[in-house]
């Protein structure tokens, strides 16, 4: 009976019913796109038979850097332990040249011991998976086997059944397929599965060697490890054995021919032991923080759509309060009466998370899209599809929303006069919405200015940064990631190669110049400890690039002293180095740094590098970071680190038009291809991805208050102006000017918004410090965020309040003394 009922008043007043659940939607829709982006990389376990039991370990360097395990430390552990059922491995997440059918691309190769699709319940669509025979490591030489993900095998095979036995190629080795795994199955990884899987020892194949021996080497750490906990066992328990078990086993299988600082090192390793239920994640660090911070401000969204729909109720129960007293009058109990205004405050909310529901998916998805396409250069996915944690939690929202805004109009209904309420049409003035309604839009102007504040923040946090300079110019510089063809790295003669190479390039129309690097700019650093010849102490942690002749040019970074690299910096030459400025200020102060040697402390065979010039200052990885130590070592000094480089070229043209042109002209040479090119730009924007998606959805928060505190506004002064038509009639007709009228009625708007403000900007100060650390450049408590935001809010109360003003104000007398 309530239900047909609320739907019938709802019914009626299409307008409010279409302004509440347009609302709700967005608000719920928001809170349950963030919540599921959130559950699908932090909260939901692998989709596999009993994950609790699941355990990951690995090694740890003492500053946290997680650095996996070797082979045989791996061998050992899994030998010793007594906690586990079963220990399997994997290296993942390695991007690999695959050719089918003569076009090469980049794909995320894994490679996994031979029990680690039965440990995970993966099952085949084709075919079958690689199995403990695909990885007997006394085999004299490894199984070049290959399986397929269902993704990867619908993309590029278009599903086809035949494709079992079939030839595909690796880094030029060609591997079998010897199956297809199942829709779905995404192993060990939250957001970036394997898109071909081959056995763990036929990884050296992907280097062109057969030879399995090196797969033994204990201070090769390249697997990722995880254990089953037996029955009844506990991840405390599996953490107390093998931080017993680690230093006997370290310490047995430490290399004997490791250098002094590289010893120091493997024996400073200390055993990592986390839950393994949620798989491995790349995001999940770095982003799980964020958006629990995004799903705390989307949930004060959703609690000022709840005052902005309590006001408006507000207002319609005050509409309502003749009709209200007539049922008490005829017997309807207080409580009924309160049921009934709280059942159509849930049918609202319902009908506003149905709606919610389709919003949710579109913008999680996108969402997830944009991060995911911005963070890996090949295919990724987040399962975010609904669990039941996503729709219990949207089932409770939902009912929670719709009571939270249905209390005041229930109470109010609770507490209405019959007696005042069937006198109020002979009663000259009205109560209106009373207190209750004004301390609402209070605490809904106050949540407002508090997600505005956030806004705010981040908003001067991604300006600050766009406005950093990083010492290099980015402008017009393109970036083309080059990988080698198969066996094009074979018998090469690299510096010969590489200058040719780089002398076709800088000779295209329009090239100013060209480089090449290691890795790419904007992205993340490659850290080295870093020591003068005459020091003693562990040295300063560096950024390191390793570069060619003209790289410097074509990035902007000159010398400041001394001389940059050429082509005669080859293996036959003494170390060279460049250093930063702020490096050799660090090293040395104000003595000359040119001429000076320095020891990289875990590599061998960089020690005594000669200091020949010294650079500019530039943030080449991290433009957080403000002039950085950075230590440059020509690549064509060190051969075993040239190939899989980047290429950049500074031009006057468009730098993407020329992307077709690098590409033939490194094709024309038979030995790489390019398989991406994009700006430097670009990437810097990348670097800055957390900031920008913060401040595109904070902006988006913080519009949808605002809007919903304007509305919420309008509506109860308009509401007011009606019910207070006699009393201004009467004013008016007494002498009363009009200005004075619209007077009147913005000086309350604004009281109530300057009380709000108040309250709004003590609880921003206090919460703001809570996203401290994730802002640049910028203090928490920012006057310059507090005054602006301010000012917009009142800016929007003063036009919510002056459109009911300016009504109120061309009221007739004649006409509101007739009134009722």
């Amino acid at each position: 009976m309530d239900v047909w009922y609320g739907a019938r008043v709802l019914r009626k007043n299409r307008g409010f019913a279409l302004v509440g659940i347009t609302s709700l939607a967005l608000a719920i829709g928001a809170n349950t796109a963030i919540f599921s982006l959130l559950n699908g990389l932090a909260l939901r376990a692998l989709p596999v038979p009993h994950p609790e039991q699941l355990v990951r370990f690995g090694a740890q360097s003492g500053d946290e850097t997680f650095v996996a395990l070797s082979l045989p430390l791996f061998e050992q552990i899994s030998k010793d332990q007594k906690v586990f059922s079963s220990t399997f491995a994997w290296l993942g997440d390695r991007l690999s040249t695959v050719e089918i059918n003569g076009a090469l691309s980049r794909n995320n190769i894994w490679a996994v011991t031979g029990n680690f699709y039965p440990e995970l319940d993966g099952t085949p669509e084709l075919g079958r998976l690689i199995g403990p025979e695909d990885d007997d490591l006394k085999a004299a030489s490894p199984t070049p086997v290959a399986v397929l993900a269902y993704n990867f095998w619908q993309r590029h095979y278009g599903r086809d059944r035949t494709v079992v036995g079939k030839i595909l190629k690796i880094e030029g080795a060609a591997f079998t397929i010897i199956g297809v795994s199942r829709e779905g199955f995404t192993g060990i990884s939250t957001e970036r599965p394997a898109e071909i899987t081959i056995p763990f020892t036929a990884e050296p194949l992907l280097s062109g060697d057969r030879d399995m021996r090196h797969l033994w080497q204990a201070d090769a750490f390249w697997l990722e490890a995880a254990g089953r906990l037996k029955p009844h066992r506990r991840i405390e328990e599996a953490r107390a054995q093998l931080d017993s078990l680690w230093p006997a086993i370290r310490d047995g299988l430490v290399p004997s021919n490791l250098a002094p600082a590289q010893r120091a090192r493997f024996l400073g390793l200390h055993m990592k032991v986390e839950p393994g239920e949620k798989g491995a994640s790349v995001l999940r660090k770095q982003f799980t923080k964020p958006l629990y911070v995004l799903l705390a401000i989307s949930g004060m969204v959703l609690l000022v759509a709840c005052v902005n729909l309590a006001t408006l109720m507000l207002s319609r129960a005050a509409a309502r309060s003749q009709e209200i007293a007539v049922r008490i009058a005829l017997g309807a109990s207080r409580t009924r009466l309160a049921r009934q205004t709280l059942t159509e405050s849930v049918m609202l909310s319902v009908a506003g998370t149905l709606a919610a529901f389709f919003l949710a998916h579109w913008w999680s998805r996108s969402l997830a899209n944009f991060i995911l396409s911005q963070f890996f250069n090949a295919p990724a996915q987040l399962n975010l599809a609904p669990d039941m944690r996503v729709l219990v939690s949207t089932a409770t929202v939902a009912i929670l929303t719709g009571v939270l805004f249905g209390l005041a109009p229930a109470w109010r209904a609770t507490r209405e006069d019959p007696n005042f309420a069937l006198q109020k049409s002979a009663s000259k003035f009205s109560r209106g919405t009373g207190r209750l309604g004004r301390n609402l839009i209070v605490t809904q102007v106050a949540l407002s200015l508090v997600l505005l504040t956030a806004a705010g923040l981040f908003i001067r946090t991604l300006r600050k940064l766009r406005a950093v300079e990083p010492g290099y110019q980015a402008q017009g510089v393109l970036d083309a990631s080059l990988y080698p063809k198969p066996g094009g790295y074979k018998n090469l003669d690299w510096v010969n190669y590489y200058r040719e190479l780089t002398a076709r390039i800088s000779r295209l129309p329009g090239v100013e110049s060209a480089g090449i690097v290691k890795m790419s700019l904007g992205w993340r650093a490659w850290k080295e400890d870093v020591r003068s010849n005459e020091a003693t102490n562990a040295g300063v942690k560096v950024d390191l690039s390793l570069v060619m002749p003209g790289f410097f040019h074509t990035v902007g970074i000159y010398p400041e002293r001394g001389r940059i690299f050429d082509w005669r910096d080859d293996d036959q030459a003494p170390r060279a180095a460049v250093v930063s400025q702020s490096l050799a200020k660090r090293l040395f102060g104000d003595r000359e740094a040119i001429g000076q040697r320095l020891e990289i402390t875990s590599e061998p065979s960089w020690q005594k590098v000669e200091i020949v010039g010294i650079a500019s200052d530039a943030s080449l990885y991290d433009i957080r970071e403000h002039a950085p130590p950075t230590l440059y070592l020509p690549t064509t000094q060190f051969g075993e680190y040239m190939g899989w480089s980047q290429m950049m070229l500074r031009t006057k043209a468009n730098p993407a038009a020329m992307a077709n042109e690098v590409r033939q002209t490194v094709d024309s040479m038979g030995h790489e291809y390019v398989a991406k090119t994009h700006m430097i730009v670009e990437t810097v924007d990348r670097s800055i991805l957390r900031e920008r998606i913060f401040a595109i959805l904070s902006v988006f928060f913080g519009g949808l208050a605002l809007l919903l505190a304007g509305i919420g506004l309008y509506g109860l002064m308009a509401y007011n102006v009606t019910r207070r038509t006699q009393e201004i009639g009467v004013r008016i007709a007494l002498g009363a000017a009009r200005r004075e009228v619209l007077s009147m009625v913005l000086r309350e708007t604004l009281g109530l918004t300057s009380i709000g403000i108040a309250l709004g900007l003590a609880f921003a100060l206090a919460t703001s410090q809570l996203i401290a650390n994730m802002l640049y450049g910028v203090p928490a408590q920012d006057p310059v965020t507090l005054v602006a935001v301010s000012v917009v809010l009142t800016a929007v109360a003063t036009v919510a309040g002056w459109i009911p003003a300016r009504r109120a104000m061309l009221v007739d007398p004649m006409v509101a003394l007739r009134y009722e």
